[in-house]
């Protein structure tokens, strides 16, 4: 039996409480956080290859074992602690996530001495960090109408974004003069003194007392059959097919291109803050005009259809221009067009769903995703690495993941028409 999709009720802006936008205001801080944590690694592999002396194809074995099995932890941890964690609460659960993801982050210091510790550590950091997407999307279904998802969803995922453009002036520099080790001690510290702090002060679980009863209840009805109904709706396997080229996409290009530009491109590590930043200063102008014309055209999908294939293209060029000014400009161009889906992920699933069943059903959703897209995918990318010795022939499976999408979410937009 499938799930009914999302009750069809439209909350009136008007007659819910202005702090909601304050809240996704303090997870955009959290996510901020959170994603410094997970990127740390891609910043701190460079100079942990050069102090052991790894080959090209070295860092593409070992890079791919790191990199790839934070992903397998957070993917099977979002599928089965989702569902719990709904249950207990999305407040509590984040700040339970912010508190654990912090401490692994931060034990990278002492006992990053061997790469089986590292391991142990990426594969704990990602079940630490597994609920937070979907808890957060949680709390923006319960809290938003609609019609303002876009919008809702795009502030919060603003902080991978700051993380991204900001992290490596922060994390370089601090990697260059005190080594990796104190770079993620510090970075631990910060969710426990700032994140856990702005997430239990400013953020509610919801739904707003402004919601009227019989709505609640309708959400609540909706949500009566098993989770494993999802799989009997045709629309949540495309979702989930898209997520998953998507995070190939997006974790391929973000994870290897500090390994890329330093190994491939010859970029010195004091200098690999502004090529490595540079693809996504854009995501400035990106996600909040993605998000407004997602709302305003109502055509989330169709846009997002585009966006990915401008994308492999863009990559495509990256890949085969030799000039480093250009291939980061080409960069710049994918990143740009790829967060027309970003922007418009979570609420295509929280438009599939009821919203009682929104939490449980992202984990499993995100959950998937990542561990087919972004463990998979990013293993993918360093085997051919690995075996070809060319970052070139790896970014080409970015760009086979972004011309599939453009039909997946072509057919997405047809029957969703959201």
């Amino acid at each position: 039996m499938a799930l009914p999709a999302s009750p069809s009720f439209e909350l009136a802006p008007a007659s819910l409480p202005p702090r909601r936008w304050t809240i996704t205001l303090a997870l955009l801080v959290v996510t901020l956080i959170n994603w410094l944590d997970r990127s740390a690694m891609s910043l701190a592999l460079p100079q942990i290859a050069r102090e052991r002396g790894w080959t090209t194809a070295e860092i593409g074995a070992h890079g791919a074992t790191l990199i790839s099995t934070f992903f397998f932890g957070y993917g099977m941890a979002s599928i089965v602690l989702s569902p719990l964690a709904e249950r207990f609460g999305p407040r509590r659960s984040l700040a339970i996530s912010i508190a654990a993801f912090s401490i692994c982050t931060a034990l990278n210091a002492p006992f990053g001495a061997s790469i089986a510790a590292l391991v142990v550590l990426r594969l704990l950091l990602g079940i630490a960090e597994s609920i937070h997407f979907p808890m957060a999307g949680a709390i923006v279904s319960r809290w938003f109408p609609l019609s303002e998802r876009s919008r809702a969803n795009g502030m919060w995922l603003f902080g991978p974004q700051i993380a991204i453009i900001a992290g490596p002036f922060v994390m370089v520099p601090l990697i260059e003069h005190a080594g990796w080790r104190p770079m993620f001690l510090i970075l631990g510290a910060a969710g426990i003194v700032v994140g856990l702090p702005v997430l239990l002060r400013y953020v509610d679980d919801g739904p707003p007392a402004a919601m009227p009863n019989e709505t609640r209840g309708a959400a609540r009805r909706a949500a009566g059959p098993p989770l494993t109904a999802v799989f009997g709706q045709l629309d949540y396997w495309l979702a989930l097919i898209a997520g998953s080229l998507s995070n190939l996409i997006v974790y391929g290009l973000v994870t290897w291109l500090p390994t890329y530009l330093v190994d491939g491109r010859q970029v010195g590590f004091s200098n690999l803050a502004g090529p490595t930043s540079a693809p996504y200063w854009l995501s400035v102008v990106a996600i909040p005009l993605w998000a407004i014309v997602g709302d305003a055209r109502n055509q989330r999908a169709l846009l997002a259809s585009i966006g990915c294939g401008i994308a492999a293209v863009a990559t495509y060029a990256a890949a085969h221009t030799r000039s480093l000014a250009i291939t980061v400009a080409w960069l710049s161009a994918a990143v740009f067009f790829q967060k027309a889906y970003q922007t418009s992920e979570y609420a295509f699933v929280q438009r599939i769903l009821p919203p009682e069943r929104v939490g449980a059903a992202t984990g499993l959703y995100n959950g998937l995703a990542v561990i087919v897209g972004a463990a998979g995918g990013t293993r993918l990318l360093g085997k051919v690495v690995e075996k070809t010795s060319s970052y070139e022939a790896g970014l080409m499976v970015v760009v086979a993941a972004g011309l599939a999408n453009v039909a997946v979410l072509g057919m997405l937009a047809r029957r969703i028409r959201y």
